[in-house]
Formats: structure tokens, C-alpha cells, sequence
């Protein structure tokens, strides 16, 4: 994971400062490129950081949980943002019709129907140990972070926030 996340930074770095590199990079990925990326770093630097510190952090069991319950954290964070702000944004740019900030709240209704979704396979999966309320928990604060408009990634901020709410929520269990 961390070999995969060095080599894209590494990429966006080439792709930031050296043009021949940009543009290569610009034919053969621009049209997946949101308008500021052209400029920073692209969502998928900012998932791989994410995951990696997630991995690191919540993937261990450490901080006084199971190793069982630290990878069930790691899996449900980033999935909430693979699976769940991918969807919000599906919806929100289709059917989206009632802006909050400057997300829908069918997006982020559909975001969190999603992330409740995998809250629960994630709480079902044999060898993994998160408790379905955890799992909802994690899956609220996931959308609600989504939602706020925050500055920083939020494919930094809604695995990184969402697990940690997670890990949390576990000291206080029996």
C-alpha cells in the first residue's frame, strides 16, 4: 500500500511540475480530471493517502481494540468514501434538486443509504468484529462530513473522520 501510494504522488508530482509529463498525463486522463485537479493533486493521490493512513492507524487493532475490529474499521472508512461519496455525488449531480451548502441532500441521502448499507455487510462479514451500531455511526458521520463544506479532500477527511469516530465509539462498548 505504501509502495502504490508513493508512486502516485510521485506521478502527480512529474504531472504538476514538469510538462512533458502533463501532458502525456493530460491525453491519456484528462476528461477524469475535475477542473482543480489540474492544478493539485488528483482525488485518487488524496485516496491512496487516505487509505494508507487509515491502514496504518485503524488496520492493527490498535488503540485498544481487536485486530479483528481495527481491520473492520479500515474497511468500512474507506469503503464509505469508495462506495458512498461516489454515489452521493452519482445522485446528487442527476437528481440532486435541493442544495444544502454546496452538496443535494438527495446525494447525501443516497451517500448515507449507501455507507448504512456496507456498515452492515461490514458488521456481517465472518472475521471481522464491528458492531452494526458502530458501523451506523461510522456511516452518519461519513455523510455528514461529506456534506459540510469543509476545505480540506474530502477523501482525506471522510475515512480519516469516520474511522476515527469508529474507533471511538469502540473504547466505549463492553
Amino acid at each position: 500500500m505504501a509502495v502504490a501510494t508513493v508512486a502516485f504522488l510521485v506521478v502527480d508530482f512529474l504531472r504538476l511540475h514538469l510538462n512533458p509529463f502533463k501532458d502525456i498525463f493530460v491525453i491519456l486522463f484528462g476528461s477524469l480530471l475535475r477542473r482543480r485537479e489540474f492544478s493539485s493533486l488528483t482525488g485518487g493521490s488524496y485516496l491512496m493517502l487516505a487509505s494508507l493512513v487509515c491502514m496504518l492507524v485503524f488496520g492493527s487493532g490498535s488503540l485498544g481494540t481487536s485486530q479483528a475490529q481495527g481491520k473492520a474499521v479500515f474497511i468500512a472508512a474507506v469503503s464509505f468514501l469508495v462506495v458512498g461519496d461516489t454515489l452521493a455525488a452519482i445522485v446528487g449531480l442527476s437528481f440532486g434538486r435541493i442544495r444544502v451548502f454546496r452538496k443535494t441532500v438527495e446525494g447525501t441521502l443516497a451517500g448515507l443509504a449507501s455507507c448504512v448499507l456496507i456498515a452492515w455487510l461490514v458488521s456481517v462479514l465472518p472475521g471481522l468484529d464491528l458492531p452494526l451500531g458502530v458501523g451506523i455511526l461510522g456511516a452518519v458521520s461519513a455523510s455528514l462530513v461529506e456534506a459540510l463544506p469543509i476545505e480540506v479532500n474530502d477523501n482525506v477527511v471522510i475515512p480519516v473522520f469516520s474511522g476515527s469516530v469508529m474507533m471511538i465509539a469502540l473504547q466505549f462498548l463492553p
